[in-house]
């Protein structure tokens, strides 16, 4: 579900992102980042496959993200998508209620 704050929030973004295919990640691979507290460092190994089609060999994934805060374009276009949601939900209900009315409107209780 989409954020509905008219504030800035946080986003994740990710600051590395590598594939080896020859050794796993190693200290050099990533102490030239310059780390903070919260950034979140994923290191995965995904097992290779082939088919008779395709395929991919073995391999280890480095990723590393930290939560900033969104640009301004990026609340822009949040802010954006929120109000046509709205409008698209009021819309919706509007529908519901013609319909509604159009069934009750001579149901005499």
């Amino acid at each position: 579900m989409r954020d509905q704050s008219p504030d800035k929030i946080k986003v994740e973004e990710t600051i590395f992102h590598k594939v080896r295919y020859d050794r796993q990640f190693q200290w050099q691979d990533i102490k030239h980042i310059a780390f903070e507290d919260e950034d979140e460092i994923r290191i995965e190994y995904n097992e290779g496959w082939h088919d008779e089609n395709n395929g991919m060999d073995a391999h280890f994934v480095c990723s590393i993200t930290r939560m900033v805060e969104e640009t301004d374009e990026e609340f822009a276009e949040r802010q954006r998508q929120l109000k046509r949601d709205e409008d698209w939900a009021r819309d919706r209900r509007y529908q519901s209620y013609l319909k509604l009315k159009k069934e009750f409107e001579n149901d005499n209780i």
